[in-house]
């Protein structure tokens, strides 16, 4: 199972705008493969969201199965720009992809984004050969802190970000806040993957977080994306549930 790509399917309960890793697509070995997660997983999975509103996707309706399909399933498919737009090319540049891109590439990129669902594909922690942990992500909560109109002039692109625990929060008590250096909160690290995160700190884990992207002229959701690098610490007393999404 060489080159395996995997992004986690994500879902948000608009009520309580929490999110919820509900299931993972892989392509490996020519295949792309579909599977729920489940609650015994880790919490905010597919148990969780299920208590919470969620209803299966009607295109892989059993939560028991695997699903696998030697094409991109036409669920996830219908969510990336065609190649037959004239300006196909230019979108490609603008995430950084070209013509030997695969469509999981372009789904990262655009995280399968529309605006007629709660549904998105993220990142997962991955493990890489230098032995950190590593993932990128938009900041989220930014639209919910009442930034002043200007709140982008506080950074630049490569700017050192920290990370703040937040073991008291009334939405997750795994909630990590971001700022800036100076002390400034622009929002939050996602929480499908905030259990994680909070545990690596716990555990005396200095992640490096740098700004990679910045476009205060787009939605909320697109207005900050930072580059996320940790070793791993030891790790004594931190549950296999914990490490759940480091494990993608």
């Amino acid at each position: 199972m060489s080159n395996v790509h995997t992004l986690l399917v994500v879902w948000q309960n608009k009520n309580n705008r929490l999110y919820y890793h509900i299931g993972t697509l892989s392509y490996y070995n020519n295949q792309y493969e579909f599977t729920y997660t489940h609650s015994e997983q880790g919490g905010r999975k597919l148990g969780d969201a299920i208590k919470n509103g969620y209803i299966h996707h009607p295109a892989f309706p059993n939560p028991s199965k695997v699903y696998r399909s030697n094409t991109l399933f036409p669920a996830f498919d219908r969510r990336l720009p065609s190649n037959d737009r004239s300006d196909f090319k230019a979108i490609l540049s603008d995430l950084g992809l070209d013509e030997r891109s695969t469509k999981m590439d372009l789904l990262q990129q655009t995280r399968g984004r529309l605006a007629s669902d709660t549904y998105s594909f993220e990142q997962p922690l991955r493990l890489e050969k230098d032995g950190k942990l590593h993932s990128s992500f938009f900041v989220h909560g930014m639209r919910h802190r009442n930034l002043p109109d200007q709140w982008y002039l506080w950074l630049a692109k490569s700017d050192s970000l920290k990370l703040i625990p937040e073991p008291t929060n009334n939405y997750d008590p795994n909630a990590v806040g971001i700022y800036t250096q100076s002390g400034k909160h622009l929002g939050y690290v996602p929480n499908f993957y905030s259990k994680a995160v909070f545990s690596l700190l716990e555990n005396g884990a200095a992640p490096s977080v740098r700004v990679v992207y910045l476009n205060e002229k787009s939605t909320p959701h697109w207005w900050l994306k930072v580059d996320f690098q940790c070793e791993i610490p030891s790790l004594q007393g931190t549950t296999s549930d914990e490490l759940t999404p480091v494990m993608q």
